[in-house]
């Protein structure tokens, strides 16, 4: 929020600095030999991050999220500026391990923000909506996401439509959790249906995703996938959130009293982020994705949202973590937007399944509003908020084009493509929707 004192910037600034950056990114990663070097790791950290706050403050002085902004920068960024500066620059953040570890650590801290500020007790009141909310979103859009690819791709083998739709359930709660802070929204029921509807879905779409790859291995010659795996999946999940949530609430105090009796300031962010980073690390051990173990962590350290603060101290963990995720969050968007290729998108049959796609994952997820129990509870926006596939999207993607299904990917170019145009539409329609949805009146 702009102070009283504080000098404004017009959208023509914002513009002109992010196109003075990216022509400086261009011609400096184009001159120089020495790309993945710590410098340019340095540099392109630096310009990454100075584009997307200027594409969320535009986005934002347009009334829109600004996770929209930094997605579109990344898009403009990974698309327009190859072909008058050369693919150098731009294939080294594509690739860069060290930038995409570090837009790792910026998921992390946004889902372990969210955690911090959810409310165990608002979460069991709406846990029967969220896993109504869940089932619904993983069953609709799976069966319209096989039913398309049947109908579009009539010679494909059958375990293609299966992946295509076990894509399609997915949900990314990295974005929606960044919309609905955005928005000033995240105490309200709908966010906190959604939210444990987002992780809910997350666990059962990791299950599809492991079944159908059994599957296509299985095809292959490799084993089979069994009832007992399925399970063992489902176990650890349920297992792990439990166990998480339970120490917490024993823990969570006498720790940060701990934490207290230190008398350093900074002792609390460094004991969170430690929790955050851990939990994410022991959830990937186990199977489960690391900004499940994110959330979790948030769920451990505050399980009742009251703004952890440890002593005598104003700030609570929340405010502590303002800065890293001002640095770190809106790296992880960016660079996910410069991931996606339009110009792959030019083959008709592409773009016919793309659209199709489209049409089937918006029109699956709408329907886990029909799951939303009790009254006064803004059903579309329950369902808009589980529309984006965002980063689960296209980590589902990127598997399928790695699988081998009788010597050819699962996803060939031109079907990866039109996935990836889903991904992206559907994760840049949900700000909007949202915001739409929400209305422009204050949060409750």
């Amino acid at each position: 929020m702009r102070g009283p004192g504080r000098p404004r910037i017009g959208t023509r600034g914002l513009v002109g600095v992010g196109i003075v950056a990216g022509l400086a990114t261009s011609t400096a990663w184009a001159a120089s030999p020495a790309a993945g070097s710590p410098g340019s790791v340095l540099f392109g950290l630096a310009v990454l991050v100075l584009l997307a706050k200027a594409g969320g403050l535009v986005a934002e002085r347009w009334g829109h999220a600004a996770v929209l902004g930094e997605l579109v920068v990344g898009i403009g960024l990974g698309n327009l500026l190859p072909p008058v500066f050369g693919n150098q620059g731009i294939r080294f953040v594509q690739e860069d391990p060290t930038l995409h570890v570090l837009a790792e650590v910026g998921v992390l801290i946004l889902l372990f923000d969210v955690g911090l500020e959810s409310d165990l007790r608002s979460l069991a009141r709406v846990g029967p909506s969220s896993a109504l909310v869940a089932l619904l979103g993983l069953a609709a859009p799976f069966a319209l996401g096989w039913a398309v690819t049947a109908w579009l791709l009539p010679e494909a083998p059958t375990l293609v439509a299966a992946f295509i739709g076990a894509t399609l359930t997915a949900t990314s709660v990295g974005i929606t959790a960044r919309v609905l802070k955005d928005l000033g929204v995240t105490r309200r029921p709908e966010a906190e249906i959604i939210l444990g509807a987002a992780v809910i879905d997350d666990v059962l779409g990791l299950v599809v995703l492991a079944v159908v790859t059994g599957l296509v291995h299985a095809a292959g010659g490799g084993p089979a996938v069994s009832a007992g795996a399925i399970s063992w999946i489902l176990m650890k999940a349920l297992l792990f959130l439990a166990l998480t949530v339970g120490l917490g609430h024993w823990l969570s105090r006498p720790l940060v009293r701990l934490v207290g009796r230190t008398g350093h300031g900074g002792m609390l962010l460094i004991v969170g982020l430690a929790l955050c980073f851990t939990f994410a690390f022991v959830a990937e051990r186990i199977g489960l994705a690391a900004i499940v173990g994110a959330f979790a962590a948030g769920l451990f350290l505050d399980p009742y949202g009251q703004g952890v603060r440890a002593g005598d101290e104003d700030a609570t963990l929340n405010e502590l973590l303002g800065p890293l995720a001002e640095v770190f969050v809106p790296l992880f968007f960016v660079l996910m937007g410069i991931q996606v290729h339009l110009g792959s998108l030019a083959d008709p049959a592409a773009l016919s399944l793309g659209v199709a796609l489209v049409v089937a994952a918006i029109v699956g997820k709408l329907a886990c509003g029909l799951g939303v129990l009790g009254r006064g509870v803004n059903r579309l926006a329950v369902a808009i908020g589980m529309i984006p596939r965002g980063e689960v999207g296209l980590i589902f993607a990127g598997i399928g084009a790695a699988l081998y299904l009788d010597g050819a990917p699962i996803l060939s170019q031109g079907v990866y493509s039109a996935v990836v145009l889903m991904v992206l539409v559907t994760t840049l329609v949900t700000p909007l929707g949202l915001r739409w949805a929400f209305g422009r009146r204050p949060a409750d």
